[in-house]
Parts: C-alpha cells; structure tokens; sequence
C-alpha cells in the first residue's frame, strides 16, 4: 500500500513518521491546532520556516480496508482549488511492537496515518463569527461568503465526481493572511459510502449544522451540505447569538431586520450613492441562506444557483446605478475592486414626460452641462463606469442622463461616427439622444512670467433620455413571480421592434454588440428602449471581424467567441438569451442547455399555464399559452449554434403579429387589478375575489331527485412569501352556509390553500344579495404560532380568533399587521340567468359538493377507469354510484345486495362490480347486464378492505376478523380462494397491488407494520415504520427517478416515503394535524395525495415532495380519495359528504 500512495511533482509527498513528530515537537499539546472525531491536527514547523498543519488519524473505523483509504486518498489529492485547504503530504506507515491481547503478549501491527495540509495563518472562521456592529466589515463577510460558495462548488462540479463534505461549519473554514476562506476537514464522510448513500448509519457533520432530513430520518444527500452553508451565512452575517433570532422570527421579518441593521452600518463606510446596492446585496445573501435553510431539501438552492446569483449582485454593484445597480471604484483596502470593462454605461429608465422624443440632438456647451448637473456634482452621480460618470441633469422642462467620457485614449474619430449615426435614431423603443458636447480646450499654465499653452483638453459627453425606472435587470423572474405575460409578452415585442429598427429600418444598419437586459431601459410604462451603444457597429457588413471581445460573455455567440465574427446574427443571439431570461428567470434559464428543447418548452408552457389559470378569462388562455410557445420557439431557434440557422429579426417581428391574431386586442391591455394583485406587500394573493355561487349540477340537471339544493364556490389562497400565513375566512351570515364557523387554516410558504364554501338552499336565492360578503384576515406568523394538533376542532375557530384580536390590539411598529380584504359574493339561481352578461358569466364550478345521508361518512371510493362513474360506499352500508359528469346517479348499480356495504370496487374489463359487505361476504356483480355474478362468504366480519389486480384474475380482501388473514380469490377458478397471507398481529387496513410487479402486493396493518407478499412464493418483506407508528391507515406505489416507492399513511399525522429495495424511510411528508387516513399518486400527474381526519387534502409533488396545495372542503375529516383518470378532478369522501374538485396545475 505504501508504494501505491507514492506521490511525484506537484501532487502530495510521503512524508516519515519521524520527520512528523520532529517538526511537531513530538505532537507537544503546545502545536494543537484543533482536535476532531477521526483525529488531532498539530502545527508542523521546518527547520528552514516553513509551516504546516498535520492531522493524525488516530480513530481509523475498524475493518477500514486498503482499497476504501485509497480511494478516500486519491479524492483528497486531486483537489486544487484557492477556496480548499491544499494536501501537501500523507503519512502511512504500519509498525510492528508488542500488544496485550486476552490476557497475552502479541505481537501486533498498528498504523500511523496522517494527512499534511498547508498551514493557514489565521485560524478558523469561528473566532471571526460576531454580529453586525462588531468585527468585519461586510466587504470582508461577502468574500468570506463567496469565497466558502466558491469551494463548495468546486468540490460539487470541478472534479468530476461529486466530493460532499458533511461537516461544513465555521471550525472547518481556515482563513488566510488575506482572510480568504479554506475549507478543510472535509472527505472523510466519504470512507461511511458512495455519494448515492441516502441513509446513515453512522453519525455524521456536527449538531447544529444537521439539516432536519438527517436529524429525522437519517438521510443524507448532496442538500446535507447546501444546510449547512445557510446555518454559516446567517452566522457570518448576524453572529452566534444573532443567528437563533434570524431563523426563529418570520422570513421576511428575518430578511428586513438583517437588512436593516446592516444598512446602519454600511452608511459609515460607503458613499450614500452605493449605500442601496450593497444593502441589496446583503439581501440577497441572507435570502440565499434562509432558503438554504428550507425543511424540504428538494427546496434548497444548488451550489450554482446560489453562486450566480452571489455573481448578480456583484454585476449590480460592477454597473452601479441610482437605486438599482450603481457603479464604484476601489475607494479603499476595505473595498472590493469591480471595475467594469464595458466601455460604455447604461442609462436607466423612466423616460420624463416625453419632451425630447424625436427631438433633433443637438450640440450642448460644456458650460452648459455643468450648469444642468451643478457641475456634475456628486449628489448629481447616477453612476461611474470604465469611460467615466453618468450624472442626471435638468434641463428644459424634464430631465437628462449625461454620460461623461474621462478616460483619455478614446478614439475621437469613432465618437464623432457614432454621434452621426445616434442622432438619426428616431424610434420608440430605442433610447432617444437629447444633445452632445465635443470640445477642445487650450491648457495654459504660467512659465517664466508667460502663459504657455502646454496641451488640449477635450471634453466628450451625450446626453440621452432619463429613465428612473430602471433597467430590464430588475424585472426578470420565474413564471410564478413578478410581470404577468402580457407586460413580458410587451417588453419582448417592443425589444423586438426596437432591434427590427437597427437591423433593417435605417440607411446602414447598425449592430449593437452588447444587447442584455441592464442595457434595455423602461420607461414609465414599461416600453422597452435599447440603450447603450458604445460597442456598436454602424453601418457594418453581412459579417466582419474584430480583436475587441469587450462585452457580457454570456451573451456572445459562439462564432464571436471562437472567431471574433460579426454580423447581425450576434444580436438575434442575445435577444434569445434575453426572451428565455424574461419568460423563465435566470434559473430555469439555465437549464435550457440541459434538456431537450421540447421538454423546456414543455416545463416552461405548463408554468405559464399554471399562472394564466389565475389571472385570465379560460376563453383566452389557449390563445395565451400558443402566445408563450411561439415566443420559446422563437427564443429557442435564436441560440442556434450555427448563425445561419438563426432567424432574421423581420422573421421574428413576422411571427409575433401573428401571434396577435390569437387574442382579441381588447384584451391585451393590462388590467390594473391583476397588476395590484401581483403587490409585494399582499401575504396572501385570493383568486377569485369575487365569489360565484351557482346551483350544483345535481340541483340544476336531476331536479326530481332528493337531493340539496346547494351551491359551492372555491377560492385559492396562495402563499408567494416565505413565511407560514396564518388566514381566517368570516362569513357576514354565517347561517347561509354549511360551516358555520370560520374557516381558520396556515398557508406554508409557496403553497395554496384552496377553501371549499358551500352555500345552503335560500328561498329564493337572488341573483345578488345585497351586501354578503366574507373577509378573510390573514397574518404572518412564526412556526411555534397557532399549532393545531392539540386544540380541539371545535375550538380551532375559537383560538384564531382570539390571536388576530391579540395581534390588532398590539399593533405597532414592531408587530405584524393583520390584514383584510373584502371578498364580496354573488349568487344566481340558474346558470343561464340573464343578468348574467357575456362579459362577466362565471365558468361552471370546478366544486361539487353532495351532501345527501348515503354520501356522508365515506368508507371507500373508487373511479371507473373509462366511464365517467364513481361509487362510493360508507359507514351506515349505503351504497351510491353517480355520473360525474352529469351528477345523475346510476339506477343500474343500486340494487347489488340488501347487506350493508362497506367497500365496492369497479372490475371494469368484466363490466364488473364487486363488494365486501359488513357481516364478510363478497357480491359480484354485472352492471351492463344489471345481474349477479357470485356471492359467497369470505370472512366472518365486516370486510375492511378489496383490491382488485391490474391484468390477471384476482382479487384481494381482509376484515376485521381476529385471525388479521388477507385472502386471495380467483375468479377464474369460480372464485375460489388459491391462497390466504398471515402475519399481521392488528387489523389490516388497507391491501394494493403492485402495479409493475404483479405477482406482489403490500398491506398495511395497525400493528405498525408494511409487509410486501409474494403471490407466487413464501416470501415476505417486512417494514417496520419509524417512530412510535401505530394504527397504519393506508398505503400506495408511486415511482420517483426510475425507482419505486411506497406512501404509507399513519396515525402520527405523517405520510411515510419508503424505497423499495432499501427497506427504509426516505422521507416524511409532514404538515396534517390528525391522522392521514388516505393516501394515493395520481394515475397520470406527478402528484401524490394525502387525506387527513383533519378535513384537508393536500397535493404534493411525487418528485421534490413539495407541498402544492392545501384543499379545504369543510365537510368534516376525509376518510377516501379518488382520481379520475384522463383529468385534473379528484374526489374526496369526507364525514359530511362528498365533494370533486378540479385542481390547478401542479
């Protein structure tokens, strides 16, 4: 082994045992540099001065083998990154001496392992760690910051392989003389399994830095580390103590406070023009680490994200501007150096009042620009970049941006050219020049009694439009977030035009050279201007080349990078980058160059769909959604490698104004309403805000029945915070409708809360009433408010109640405020009403609700695979099949049996119905031919559960017999039971068939266990769940990256992710606070349902397992879950009644 780890030039050298202890003073206690699980690392000082830090590793884990500490070896010396703690050397060596070994003298051979590092001076980053008004400035605390991301990523993408840390914690991070940050101690967790590993069996990092998923479950993952990474930004940040207030308190509170506090101490040290960049950075990075520190691991930020956007807010600082990005210089040690090499700078924004569009520029003094900028004074300073400052000037009745050159060396001849060229832009979407200035000036000085003139000063400058409103910079973000798509689809199209202007509308055309959003200006409102044409190219050829790569590299087509070629296709490049950028947001941006372009443009479309549900008319939306993918396409065609490829900008334009066509034009106009609905400052954005409630179609279509007549309306909650919102729903008259009570619930962060209200009969029932409405209050809240699991349902209303009165009698300046909004209600007693207009008639609800005595507590649900049909049995043995289509029940499957009924599946490839009744018989029978099949006795006692399999003869059941026996019947042996599973010790509650395994299926049981059966063989697998689980309630398999799971609901109020294969939990789905009493995936969506007693349904994602929406039918606690196949509508079977629903895109 040691002639394996032999190490030559630059890599790790083996270093003698010998030579260890001597150049650490023979390991005094004096050269301890700190002290680990696996180890003591000691100050290693040369005789010639040179120093390093030796860590001995003297608790090796037993039974370590050659070929594992090789590998761990070969990882640790492969890294070379300024931002880790260099290897330098290793030590390994197996001595032979004496050992007493039961009661005798051996001989034994022990090894002496260390690995050298290079020293770093400055010790750890723990002894730095203090709060704002102490210690570090922030200019030293952000490099720390960038410089830890910096490492993680390289550990995380440089080398590849993927080298996880595990243990990321301020006593890991070394600082250099020049405080930059080395992480250390790192790989050994690697010697405990490959990367893969997800659950540990050994402990691994340090309390404190454990994200939740370890701490619960055991699991570890490339997240474990990304946690850690926002535990020491907050620290570094706010300090030890201020840490525990940051992550306790409400995200945005911790994000306005944090900001806060260090804006106080950054008016001490930086000038008040760049005073709002910085602060916007510190916001940035404490945004980065709370969402670092996010329960759901699948929410946590990757290492590239969060770099790029650290690399953002340097950008804002690099391109410094009055209020959004500013410009700075090195003003000292403590700053950093960001000195923009663009050669010309940005003027953003909102153009004044329109006094110098199409206004011939003119030629401006240079007294005169000192007398419109009170000689350009720094009050007056927009921003500074590589050719100087950019002052904002009065002048006639509006304002100016006048963009000042003092850097020597500019070529005159060109500024001249492109003044020319500049003053014949006259187009809206193109920033407009108000005036120039280009002059010489004699410089005199006195000699010998003369003055002698000793040179030339000349004085360049432009002036263009002002806009404070800022550059495109500031409104790109994902779908879910920010402008809505007719103000994108606006900002693309003028671009578009603006572009279309250059490249075709004058004399010659003019290439832009440096097209990205921070040089594409917005006025008041929100027409795009093409600012900034210092890299232009006027009048330039079909293609031309040049030395000069100034410019944003993201931007640049590869024929530029690789050959430096010019042509008009360079612009279409960067305008592709800007749609994608503008449609998705930086982050999905980057991921277009992952996948297919039809699976992006497939992610993308469905986001945009997802949010024009929410805010446009559904006869509009297709037109919408074609809108949205034309423009990918567009977008898409505009990156193509090869330029030829590439569309011309009249191509694009073309494209767009058919697009146009798609939509009435009346329409595009935006609605001022959705804008105020997208404020920033709502906790909880309602759709709809007027409520419609229109007679059920049960009341409407099958009048003749007994049925309610009642009307239901749903509302969607949603959460775009980061903090939990705490909402109460009050109705003015309670009495109208089926809860009376208010509706009491929490929102989580970036989820929805859908509320079911059900409306009573009225007599009559009005097309309006004159004055009801509901107010919904809702409140920020911390994660210790409003628990609900040990307060009694009766009196959830109660306690919220009484904490929103809390919370207004304590309003002040430190205390969240309650809000309210007014959600008034309308009613119609038919559909085709006609106060109804065509303008405003509401669709049909995407809610039913049925509240008749054979649809109230539910004991099972299940959905015909290709008819619109559901059945439903419950606790009282009634059974009820209805078309959930039509809501007319189906008379064909009433009459199977006059036992009590408790479970009812559909057979649906034998046009079969089959049913466990409640004293343990089983009725089969044929609903097209409306006759018995078979009946017989299975059980004792009430049967519990059925299932039915997926391709051959079988059929499943268990009850509440003693024996705890699953059997399986055989209906094309005359259902003869072939087989009967013991094993559970408690009532089993639920059985399912593995859908891509079909001699196997899974059980749950109150005993706490899952077992997995063999049809074929003896085999069994037997899963004992976490925890104190008891009293399993019900089971599923769902698939997730190729592998199969189990969702396994329990009476803890957990939905359990088990890994087949593994035979351990993988994750938790937490959030309900009563049993989970029904658990399902969705048959086509990647979705995965869960339905507690406490009366909500939530939706999650089956492959992140976020939390998507929570469902409020308010009709008691849901015993059953149904999906329909071929559409987004689940049903639910709740204590009160039943109720369908249309959920919104996932």
């Amino acid at each position: 082994m040691e002639a394996k780890l032999q190490c030559t030039g630059d890599e790790p050298s083996k270093i003698p045992y010998q030579l260890l202890k001597q150049i650490t003073n023979d390991f005094d206690k004096e050269r301890i540099l700190g002290s680990g699980s696996y180890g003591t690392v000691y100050k290693g000082v040369y005789e010639n001065g040179g120093e390093i830090a030796v860590k001995i590793l003297n608790n090796i884990p037993v039974g370590l083998d050659d070929t594992k500490f090789l590998k761990e070896f070969n990882n640790l010396r492969g890294l070379k990154h300024q931002n880790i703690v260099e290897l330098v050397g290793f030590c390994n060596e197996s001595v032979e001496g004496p050992a007493m070994f039961e009661g005798k003298q051996v001989t034994a051979v022990s090894l002496r392992t260390a690995l050298c590092f290079e020293y770093v001076s400055n010790g750890s980053l723990h002894k730095y760690i203090s709060d704002q008004k102490t210690g570090l400035n922030w200019h030293t605390r952000y490099r720390i910051i960038k410089g830890i991301c910096e490492g993680l990523k390289y550990l995380r993408e440089g080398l590849g392989y993927p080298v996880m840390h595990f243990d990321l914690k301020p006593d890991n991070i070394l600082l250099d003389n020049k405080m930059m940050p080395k992480i250390a101690d790192f790989g050994l967790s690697k010697l405990f399994g490959e990367e893969n590993t997800t659950r540990a069996m050994s402990a691994v990092g340090t309390l404190g830095y454990w994200p939740p998923e370890y701490i619960k479950c055991q699991i570890i993952s490339g997240e474990f580390d990304i946690f850690s990474l926002g535990v020491i930004i907050v620290k570094i940040m706010t300090g030890h103590q201020g840490y525990n207030s940051t992550v306790e308190m409400m995200t945005r509170k911790s994000v306005t406070l944090v900001q806060e506090s260090w804006k106080k101490k950054l008016r001490e040290t930086v000038s008040p023009t760049s005073l709002e960049v910085y602060c916007n950075q510190v916001k940035r990075c404490i945004e980065i680490a709370l969402h670092c520190l996010k329960p759901n691991r699948q929410e946590r930020p990757t290492i590239q994200d969060i770099v790029s956007s650290l690399n953002e807010t340097e950008t804002m600082i690099g391109d410094q501007w009055m209020q959004n990005e500013q410009f700075y210089q090195d003003s000292g040690e403590n700053s950093p150096i960001l000195i923009r090499k663009n050669n010309s700078i940005t003027i953003k924004s909102r153009s004044s009042s329109g006094n110098f569009r199409y206004a011939e520029p003119r030629a401006m003094p240079f007294s005169l620009l000192k007398v419109v900028t009170s000689d350009f004074s720094r009050e007056e300073l927009i921003g500074r970049g590589g050719y100087g400052g950019v002052y904002k000037g009065v002048y006639g009745d509006g304002q100016i941006a006048v963009k000042l050159y003092t850097l020597k060396g500019i070529d005159n001849k060109q500024f001249q050219n492109a003044i020319e060229v500049h003053k014949k832009f006259h187009h809206e979407n193109v920033a407009q020049l108000v005036g120039y200035c280009y002059e010489t000036e004699e410089v005199v000085i006195p000699f010998n009694g003369k003055h002698v003139v000793v040179g030339l000063d000349i004085h360049m400058a432009i002036c263009l439009e002002y806009f404070p409103n800022g550059s495109l910079n500031r409104y790109i973000s994902d779908v879910k977030s920010g402008l809505d798509w007719c103000m994108r689809y606006q900002i693309i199209k003028g671009l578009c035009d603006g572009l279309r202007y250059l490249h075709e509308g004058l004399e010659s055309p003019v290439i832009h050279m440096n097209l990205k959003p921070s040089n594409i200006l917005m006025d008041e409102k929100l027409t795009p201007k093409i600012g900034d044409f210092g890299l232009a190219r006027f009048g330039a050829g079909k293609s031309d080349r040049t030395m000069d790569m100034s410019g944003a590299r993201e931007y640049m087509p590869p024929e530029f990078i690789e050959k430096q070629v010019i042509s008009k296709k360079h612009d279409i490049y960067s305008l592709g980058v800007i749609i994608i950028k503008l449609m998705t947001g930086v982050k999905m941006y980057l991921k277009c160059y992952d996948m297919s372009s039809e699976k992006f443009i497939e992610l993308t479309l469905e986001n945009w769909r997802e949010r024009l549900q929410k805010t446009v008319d559904a006869t509009l939306i297709e037109g919408y959604c074609e809108q949205v993918k034309k423009c990918l396409d567009i977008a898409l065609t505009c990156l193509a490698s090869n330029r030829r490829r590439r569309p011309t900008i009249g191509d694009i334009v073309h494209t767009l104004n058919e697009t146009e066509t798609l939509i009435p034009q009346v329409e595009i106009i935006l609605d001022s309403e959705l804008l105020d609905s997208e404020d920033s400052d709502q906790l909880l954005h309602v759709h709809p805000s007027e409520l419609y409630f229109l007679p059920a179609m049960s009341s409407v279509e099958v009048p003749r029945k007994k049925v309610a007549m009642i009307s239901s309306c749903s509302v969607q909650l949603n959460n775009k915070g980061d903090d939990r919102v705490a909402f109460m729903l009050v109705a003015k008259s309670p009495k109208r409708y089926l809860t009376k009570k208010p509706l009491c619930g929490i929102v989580p962060p970036g989820s929805t809360y859908t509320l079911t209200l059900t409306m009573l009969k009225q007599q009559p029932l009005p097309s309006g009433i004159d004055g009801e409405f509901f107010t919904l209050y809702s409140l920020a809240v911390n994660e210790y408010d409003l628990q609900d699991e040990d307060v009694e349902k009766d009196s959830i209303s109660v306690k919220y109640n009484n904490f929103f009165e809390k919370t207004k009698e304590k309003a002040g300046a430190d205390q969240e405020v309650v809000q309210e909004m007014t959600l008034k209600v309308l009613c119609c007693q038919h559909q085709e009403d006609d106060h109804v207009t065509s303008s405003s008639e509401p669709t049909r609800p995407t809610t039913e609700v049925i509240t008749t005595s054979d649809a109230q507590q539910v004991s099972s649900i299940d959905v015909h695979p290709t008819e619109p049909w559901i059945i439903t049995t419950n606790n009282v043995g009634s059974l009820r099949s209805w078309n959930y289509k039509t809501m007319a029940t189906l008379n064909s499957i009433q009459d199977v049996t006059d036992e009590p009924v408790h479970v009812a599946k559909f057979i649906a490839r034998e046009s079969w119905l089959v049913v466990g009744d409640c004293n343990g018989g089983i009725h089969v029978y044929n609903y097209v031919e409306s006759k018995d099949v078979a009946s017989f006795d299975a059980h004792d006692s009430c049967i519990t559960t059925l299932a039915v399999h997926p391709t051959d003869s079988f059929v499943l059941s268990s009850s509440d017999d003693d024996d705890h026996l699953i059997k399986l019947w055989d209906w094309s042996k005359d259902w003869e039971c072939t087989r009967t599973f013991q094993g559970h010790i408690d009532r089993v509650m639920q059985v399912k068939f593995n859908p891509e395994d079909k001699d196997s299926f899974a059980s749950a049981s109150r005993d706490g266990t899952v077992k997995i059966w063999s049809i074929s063989s003896d085999e069994i697998v037997t899963l004992k769940l976490d925890g104190c689980v008891e009293n399993l309630l019900c089971i599923d398999y769902f698939t997730r990256n190729k592998k199969q799971h189990l969702i396994v609901g329990c009476k803890d109020r957990i939905a359990q992710i088990w890994k087949l294969g593994m035979g351990q939990c993988v994750d938790k789905l937490e959030g309900h606070v009563d049993h989970v009493s029904a658990a399902n995936l969705h048959p086509e969506l990647p979705m995965l349902i869960t339905g507690s007693l406490d009366g909500t349904v939530r939706i999650w994602n089956s492959t992140t397992y976020k939390l998507e929406n929570i469902i409020g039918f308010n009709l008691g606690a849901v015993y059953a879950v149904g999906c329909i196949k071929g559409s987004r509508r689940i049903v639910a079977g709740c204590h009160q009644g039943i109720a369908t629903m249309e959920l919104s895109s996932p």
